[in-house]
């Protein structure tokens, strides 16, 4: 699995997301993928991976964007979308939501996209239906989400 993220800005802070107790807080996560199936599939797997991520999936950019709140930790876009491309869409979350994770989940293996994605502030993960990808990707949220949001 490929995963490309932007350099944290706080990397003294990487630490589980939780307080003393032990006791974590849910991560909001959001999938959005024109295939039904596709969201679904990667949502279920992300939560069955990770009890602490909580997902929800859209089926386009347009839902997207009417479920998005200044709830949401983290946004997992594919690319190709018939209303936006998910780079565009992905663009649109960090206006909304300045703080949340933005993930480009993609097939392409494009050198420019990568580029692109980076030097927009987002994380490109090359596509992949695999059980270890889906663990890889709920371990990068957990720790994206934990720099982020301190």
């Amino acid at each position: 699995m490929v995963i490309y993220d932007v350099p944290c800005r706080r990397w003294r802070e990487m630490a589980t997301v939780g307080d003393a107790g032990g006791r974590t807080r849910t991560i909001d996560v959001l999938v959005v993928d024109d295939e039904p199936q596709m969201a679904d599939l990667v949502g279920t797997y992300l939560e069955r991976t990770d009890d602490d991520l909580d997902v929800a999936t859209a089926t386009s950019a347009s839902e997207g964007l009417d479920v998005l709140d200044d709830t949401i930790d983290c946004v997992i876009s594919d690319y190709h979308m018939p209303q936006m491309d998910g780079l565009a869409f992905l663009d649109r979350v960090g206006n909304h939501v300045s703080d949340a994770v933005r993930i480009l989940y993609t097939s392409d293996d494009d050198t420019d996209l990568m580029i692109a994605a980076r030097d927009a502030g987002v994380d490109y993960v090359h596509k992949e239906v695999s059980t270890e990808q889906y663990a890889a990707m709920a371990t990068h949220i957990r720790r994206r989400t934990t720099v982020e949001s301190r």
